[in-house]
């Protein structure tokens, strides 16, 4: 009896496993590889730098349009 439910299980996961790569590869197929997106992201994750580097070059920017305009 065991025996059957375990291959039940085996058969339904191994089912799950090829529905999913078959989506994967269809969407890769279709929408093409996201390297550049992916690539991009793990450079802009790193320890949020880069949104504190932008806020940064942001406020020094303000800063300095607001000396050109009042001069």
């Amino acid at each position: 009896m065991w025996d059957w439910i375990w291959m039940g299980l085996l058969i339904f996961f191994l089912f799950i496993i090829l529905e999913e790569s078959v989506y994967f590869l269809w969407n890769r197929y279709v929408y093409g590889r996201k390297e550049r997106k992916q690539r991009r992201w793990n450079n802009r994750n790193t320890l949020g730098i880069d949104f504190l580097t932008r806020l940064h070059v942001k406020e020094k920017w303000q800063k300095f349009n607001r000396k050109v305009r009042s001069h």
